[in-house]
C-alpha cells in the first residue's frame, strides 16, 4: 500500500535523518534497500496475555513475535509496524537490532518505556497488523481475529495461520495450530479440588443483560451520565449478599471486590451502573468501578472468595442496544433493553445492522457547520497558506468526546482522517484545515483536500452515524453550509470559528 506524497517523502526523510545519525552513512544503503519478500514476518500474536509470557519489568503484556525467515541478518530499524495504515505517522519503528537468520524478536504492548514496547495496544476483539518498510510501504499484513486468554494466532510452516492453545513467545511455534478457536489455553489450570472444598462458594448470580453505549436505555432519578450498565439476576429461593463480589474484564482481578454492601432478593434483577468517572445515587442501582469496552470484550463475575459465578463475551454494540440473555441461555441483540427487569425473548435478535446511518439531528450535536474549499481571501494557516477548511460546531447541550470521530472526502472510506482525542464543549467551534498536511496536534490539518463534486463526511464510529455535506461548484472564497431544514446555503464572507453570516441561495 502506498500513501500520499507528503507522508511518503516526510516519512522517508525522517527515517534517513535518523539512520544517518545512529548508523552512519555506511549502513544507510543497506538499511533502506528493498526488503526481501517475506523475510521478516509476524510469527505469533497474543492479544489477551496473562500466563503465556511474564517479564520482570513489564509484567504480563500482550505481545507480537517476529521471525527472520531469510538467510541474511535483518536490520529491524528499517521496518515499522502499525495497527492503522491510515495513520503511518503513528507507526512504531522497530529497534536498532540485527535479527539473525531464524532468530525471533518479541514486541510488547506495554505503556512502560522500552525499545521493544509498542506505541499502541492490541485489541482482544481483533485487528489488522501491518509491517512497513523504511519507505512506508507495506511489506506484509496479518488480520488477527478475536482471541481468548493465552491463546495465540500463530504461523504454520506453510505460511498459513491458526489458533494455538500453547503459545511459545521467542521460539518456534511447537503447539498444535488449528483453524477453530480452542475452548481454552493449555496454560490455564483448574483450581485444586481441596482449595474448592476449603473455601465456601456463593450461590449462583447470573449476568443477564448489558449495554456498553448508554444514552437513553437507562433512566432513573439519581442516575445521571451512566455510560454503561450490567444487569444481574438472583435465580435462587433465598437472598444472596453481593458484598465483596467482583465484576471485571480481567480474569486476574478476581479479588478486586468492587461491589459495595448489597443484597439481591430471590428472583430480583439488579442494575449495576459502570464507568470510571460517573455518579449514581438511584436507590435501585449499584455503582461499581469498571468500564465496558465499546469494541466488545469478556466480563467475569466472582464471589467474595474469588469463585467464578458467571462470565459472558459480548461483541461491539450500537448505542442503546443491549447484549441480552434468553431463557435457554443463548445471547443476542436487544433493541429495547429492560434494565432491572426480565428480558423479553421476542425482542432479542441474532443480528443487527452495523451499517452507518445519517445523524438524526446533526444540529444538536457535533456537525459540519461551514466549509470553504476555494480559499482566496480567508484565514491563513501557520505556514502562511490559504488552505481549505471545515468548521465543526457542537450545537448540543453536552460536551462531546471526539475520540472515534473522523473526517473523510470518500463515503466509502469513512475513517480516512481521525480527529484528535479532544472534547468539544457545547457552543464550541473547531477548525480543521483541509490541506493534505496531516497534522493532529496544535493546528489541525486533515490528510486530504476537497474539490467540487466530492462529499465531506463527519463520522462517529462509536455510534455508526455520520453527517455529510455535498460540495457543489462555487465562486472563489464562497463557503458552504446548511440551513436547519437541510438545504445547502452559501456565505460570501466566510467566518471561521465564528457564527455563520447571512446565507445566500447560490454560490455562483
Amino acid at each position: 500500500m502506498k500513501y500520499d506524497r507528503h507522508n511518503r517523502i516526510g516519512g522517508l526523510a525522517a527515517a534517513l535523518s535518523l539512520l544517518l545519525m545512529v548508523c552512519g552513512c555506511g549502513r544507510v544503503d543497506q538499511l533502506l534497500s528493498t526488503p526481501q519478500k517475506d523475510a521478516l514476518v509476524i510469527s505469533e500474536v497474543v492479544s489477551s496475555n496473562q500466563l503465556s509470557l511474564e517479564d520482570e519489568i513489564y509484567g504480563s503484556p500482550d505481545w507480537i513475535e517476529l521471525v527472520n525467515l531469510s538467510n541474511d541478518g535483518i536490520h529491524l530499524s528499517a521496518y515499522y509496524i502499525t495497527d492503522n495504515v491510515e495513520a503511518p505517522q503513528k507507526a512504531f519503528q522497530l529497534p536498532d537490532v540485527i535479527l539473525a537468520p531464524g532468530e525471533y524478536y518479541l514486541l510488547y504492548a506495554s505503556k512502560k518505556g522500552g525499545e521493544n514496547c509498542l506505541g499502541f495496544s492490541l485489541k482482544k476483539a481483533g485487528e489488522t497488523l501491518t509491517l512497513l518498510d523504511a519507505h512506508m510501504e507495506e511489506v506484509s499484513s496479518l488480520a488477527v481475529p478475536a482471541l481468548i486468554r493465552d491463546v495465540s494466532y500463530a504461523r504454520r510452516t506453510d505460511g498459513t495461520y491458526g489458533y494455538c492453545d500453547l503459545p511459545t513467545p521467542g521460539a518456534a511455534n511447537q503447539g498444535t495450530i488449528v483453524d477453530a478457536m480452542p475452548l481454552s489455553s493449555q496454560l490455564i489450570k483448574e483450581p485444586e479440588p481441596e482449595v474448592v472444598e476449603e473455601i465456601p462458594r456463593s450461590l449462583d448470580i447470573r449476568i443477564t443483560e448489558l449495554v456498553s453505549k448508554n444514552v437513553s436505555s437507562l433512566a432513573a432519578e439519581g442516575c445521571d451520565g451512566c455510560t454503561e450498565w450490567v444487569e444481574l439476576y438472583n435465580p435462587n429461593d433465598v437472598a444472596v449478599s453481593l458484598t465483596g463480589f467482583t465484576l471485571t474484564d480481567d480474569m486476574g482481578e478476581m479479588d478486586k471486590h468492587n461491589f459495595p454492601e448489597a443484597e439481591l432478593a430471590p428472583g430480583q434483577y439488579l442494575t449495576v451502573c459502570c464507568g470510571r468517572s460517573r455518579n449514581c445515587t438511584a436507590p435501585d442501582h449499584v455503582r461499581i468501578d469498571v468500564g465496558l469496552s465499546a469494541q466488545g470484550e469478556e466480563l467475569f463475575l466472582f464471589d467474595a472468595n474469588g469463585y467464578t459465578l458467571d462470565q459472558v463475551a459480548f461483541p461491539a454494540l450500537l448505542k442503546d442496544v443491549s447484549w441480552a440473555k434468553r431463557p435457554d441461555g443463548s445471547w443476542g441483540y436487544c433493541l429495547t433493553p429492560t434494565p432491572g427487569a426480565q428480558n423479553r425473548e421476542a425482542d432479542i435478535v441474532r443480528e443487527v445492522s452495523f451499517d452507518p446511518v445519517p445523524m438524526e439531528d446533526p444540529f444538536h450535536t457535533v456537525h459540519i457547520s461551514e466549509v470553504l474549499y476555494r480559499n482566496e481571501r480567508s484565514i491563513l494557516d501557520k505556514d502562511g497558506d490559504r488552505s481549505d477548511f471545515v468548521e465543526l460546531y457542537n450545537g448540543g447541550e453536552y460536551a462531546v468526546d471526539l475520540n472515534g470521530w473522523y473526517l473523510s472526502d470518500n463515503p466509502q472510506k469513512l475513517t480516512k482522517w481521525a480527529l484528535p482525542d479532544l472534547t468539544l464543549m457545547p457552543g464550541e467551534y473547531m477548525l480543521v484545515f483541509l490541506s493534505g498536511k496531516d497534522e493532529s496536534q496544535g493546528e489541525l490539518h486533515a490528510s486530504f483536500s476537497l474539490s467540487a463534486g466530492e462529499t465531506l463526511v463527519l463520522y462517529n464510529e462509536g455510534e455508526r452515524r455520520y453527517d455529510a455535506l455535498p460540495i457543489p461548484e462555487t465562486q472563489k472564497n464562497v463557503s458552504i453550509g446548511r440551513s436547519e431544514t437541510g438545504e445547502t446555503v452559501f456565505y460570501s464572507h466566510p467566518t471561521p470559528l465564528e457564527e455563520n453570516g447571512n446565507p445566500l441561495p447560490t454560490g455562483k
